[in-house]
């Protein structure tokens, strides 16, 4: 047999084998998107035999989020410090895991768990930009805003690839067009590890359920469903995000661990 017609054949062979296993890996997810669209259907069911309205189109497709951790990052601390206070701070005291700034306009605490205190007085042109500026710099979404007049708070939450961690919150506070205050919680920076499955929208949603029924939670309606993290204390400095689905219900909010399957209150 010739060299050629032999080539020929073995690259046939290769290409039908390749076509056979392509065959197999979109059954299988064919198989797969069958079986959620079966569970979504019977979860729905379940949730209208319950008597709690639920629309299918708030369960994601995609359940997977990464597993993070929380790392102190002395340079984030100081360029946060230098935004609230302005100007170049002196970084005064280290020690005890308290990094303590003090500048111009004010003072400047940030703990090794991310909790921040201040005392602050400085004048902002504009309350409402300064508060976009910063929280876009230092990855935070903004959620709610009580100015008026220059006065007021505004607060916001840090997120990661668009998932809010929900217990990371920071607010500032303004009297007549001066920052008055900064607390709540700093992240200065997150490491991403592998990514995790957990337990999925379906899944959390059922456990829901079995929660209401066994504590006597009565809601009539879930009207979102969002993945995101909660800062966890641990009892090192290292920081856990604990991966969590947030269930909106008409009566309270609720937190689904990813991982255990335990479920919190808001």
């Amino acid at each position: 047999m010739k060299a050629s017609r032999l080539k020929t054949i073995v690259i046939v062979i290769l290409l039908l084998v390749n076509a056979f296993l392509l065959f197999l890996l979109l059954s299988r997810r064919a198989e797969q998107v069958q079986s959620y669209e079966r569970s979504v259907d019977q979860l729905c069911a379940l949730y209208e035999r319950s008597g709690v309205s639920l629309e299918r189109a708030l369960l994601p497709k995609d359940s997977g989020v990464h597993l993070l951790s929380f790392e102190r990052n002395s340079a984030r601390e100081a360029a946060f410090a230098k935004a609230l206070l302005g100007g170049e701070p002196s970084l005064l005291d280290s020690g005890g895991g308290v990094s303590r700034y003090s500048g111009e306009s004010g003072s400047c605490a940030i703990r090794s768990g991310g909790s921040v205190e201040s005392t602050l007085s400085r004048p902002v042109d504009d309350p409402a930009d300064f508060c976009r500026e910063l929280f876009r710099s230092f990855g935070y979404e903004q959620i709610s805003s009580s100015l008026a007049g220059g006065s007021g708070s505004v607060t916001g939450v840090r997120c990661n690839d668009e998932r809010l961690i929900y217990n990371a919150a920071l607010s500032l506070s303004f009297s007549d067009g001066v920052l008055t205050s900064a607390s709540g919680v700093f992240l200065s920076e997150l490491k991403e590890s592998r990514r995790t499955d957990g337990i999925d929208a379906v899944s959390a949603l059922v456990h829901f359920l079995d929660y209401c029924g066994a504590s006597g939670v009565v809601c009539t309606e879930v009207s979102a469903l969002e993945s995101g993290y909660l800062l966890q204390s641990t009892s090192t400095s290292s920081l856990r995000l604990a991966p969590v689905w947030r269930i909106t219900t008409d009566v309270n909010n609720y937190y689904v661990n990813c991982k255990t399957g335990e479920i919190t209150r808001e």
